[in-house]
């Protein structure tokens, strides 16, 4: 499989990005004043040795990423230039990253996180990534959760004041230094096993509307709405 660009390709950059992110990341984090709601649906599955796979909506990861380290996850990035620094930046806060696609017919990024689930990992995704429409939600967690039997565990994060990126897909938040944010875990949401494209839509629609309920109730109670 094709492992995307090398160190040499990407020269300095590849070197001095990841590291400014982590910074910025580990320094803004710290000065949120965050609470965090629910996550005892998380601990519960931990406690009995349940993986879960772990979705939430792109642009609504900054906060997310420190909340979640030593925890053991999974993360994709794609095979692209910003895959490989996405992959040098998580690798380097304690997160296992395989490289590939989550549509299902270039399954090598569902097969690394299935294979990483068997070890032990609970998995994540930007459900509507990795180019939208915002909010639309894809199917390769779905899949992955019904292959390996493991709930969808919802996750949201909000904060303000912050700065919206307008420009980009996913109106990214980037929370700002001594804002209010919130993070909120949704109940675990268990899959059957059924693949056909009809039961597949289905949650899909339902995943779709339980993350747009949480991501409401995230924004109101920092005092977007």
């Amino acid at each position: 499989m094709p492992q995307g660009k090398t160190a040499d390709e990407l020269g300095f950059a590849g070197w001095a990005i990841p590291r400014l992110v982590r910074t910025l990341i580990r320094t803004i984090s710290s000065l949120v004043s965050k609470t965090v709601t629910g996550v005892e649906a998380f601990d519960d599955l931990e406690s009995t040795g349940q993986e879960a796979v772990i979705v939430f909506f792109h642009g609504r990861q900054f906060l997310l990423v420190s909340h979640m380290r030593g925890r053991k996850l999974g993360v994709m990035a794609s095979l692209s230039r910003d895959g490989e620094l996405q992959t040098r930046t998580l690798s380097g806060l304690g997160f296992e990253v395989v490289r590939g696609s989550a549509s299902r017919g270039g399954a090598g990024g569902l097969i690394g996180l299935k294979k990483l689930m068997e070890r032990g990992y609970h998995s994540t995704f930007a459900v509507d990534g990795p180019k939208g429409p915002i909010h639309e939600v894809k199917s390769g967690a779905i899949y992955l959760a019904k292959k390996v039997g493991a709930p969808l565990l919802p996750l949201i994060s909000s904060a303000k004041p912050a700065h919206i990126f307008q420009k980009a897909w996913d109106r990214y938040m980037l929370p700002l230094p001594f804002s209010r944010g919130v993070i909120l875990y949704g109940e675990p949401i268990y899959m059957d096993s059924d693949l056909s494209e009809e039961a597949v839509e289905r949650d899909r629609i339902m995943l779709q509307e339980v993350l747009l309920k949480l991501q409401e109730e995230a924004d109101r109670i920092v005092g977007y709405k």
